[in-house]
Parts: C-alpha cells; structure tokens; sequence
C-alpha cells in the first residue's frame, strides 16, 4: 500500500525564498540611504553608528522572515516579536526618552519621552493587530 505523502514543492519555496530577499534587500537600500542622510547629522552621538546598526539588522532579519513565513501563521507570531523588539530597543537606544550629546564645551540634554511614549503605543497596537490577524487566520477554514 502507497500512501499520499504530500512532497514538498522546491520551486514553491524557492520562488518565497527568493521574494523575501528581494524585499529585505529593497529594504536594505532604504535602510543604507538613512543611515548616509543622518550619519551626517548625527557623528557626534555617542554610539549612533552601533545602535544604527542593531536596529537596521534587526528590522532586515524581521522583513525577510516575516516575508519567508507568508501565508503560515508564523507571520503574525514574527510581527509581533518585532513589536516587542522595537519597543525594547527604542527604550534602551535612547536611554528612556532623554538623549545628551557632549560636544567640546557644550553638553545638550533633550527629553522626548512624550514622543518614546507614542512610538511605545504605536507598538503595542501593532501587537495588538498582530494577535487579531493571528486569530482570524487561525479561524479561517484551510483551503482544498
């Protein structure tokens, strides 16, 4: 007796895999662009380069997996992993709303946590939306 073992289908998975890296690559030169148009406002904070760059790679790893992970509902688990980051990452790269840039004599201190505040809010509804589309696809009935 055969059983119908249903064979992954390569093309189909290669097709995504190369989908997703277009997108984070297309992603990446958006990503590259940014950082040449504030590199030059900001060279003189303290670690803007590395916090950039922790952000920028994160983003990219969350776009191609989110695009690799299309029609599963691995997706909505992935978008909302990357509200949690953001909203971690956000608090912690501008030491929770209030940013000092020491030049030689002169030491700025600007308080922005209303604006830190917004952005945490805006997350937590993207967690919000992540669950509700995780829930709906979980209650559709799967295709034949």
């Amino acid at each position: 007796m055969s059983e119908l073992v249903p064979r992954p289908n390569r093309r189909k998975l290669g097709l995504r895999i190369a989908r997703a890296f277009l997108l984070t690559a297309a992603s990446g030169i958006f990503w590259l662009i940014i950082w040449f148009l504030a590199s030059m406002l900001l060279a003189n904070f303290p670690n803007y380069q590395m916090l950039f760059t922790v952000l920028a790679w994160g983003l990219l790893f969350f776009t191609f997996a989110i695009a690799l992970a299309e029609g599963t509902i691995y997706k909505y688990l992935l978008i909302i992993i990357r509200a949690f980051f953001l909203i971690v990452y956000l608090a912690y790269a501008t030491n929770n709303g209030i940013l000092t840039i020491n030049f030689e004599n002169f030491a700025l201190t600007v308080e922005f946590l209303p604006l830190l505040a917004l952005m945490i809010v805006i997350n937590l509804l993207d967690i919000a939306r992540g669950l509700l589309q995780a829930i709906e696809f979980a209650a559709q009935s799967p295709k034949d």
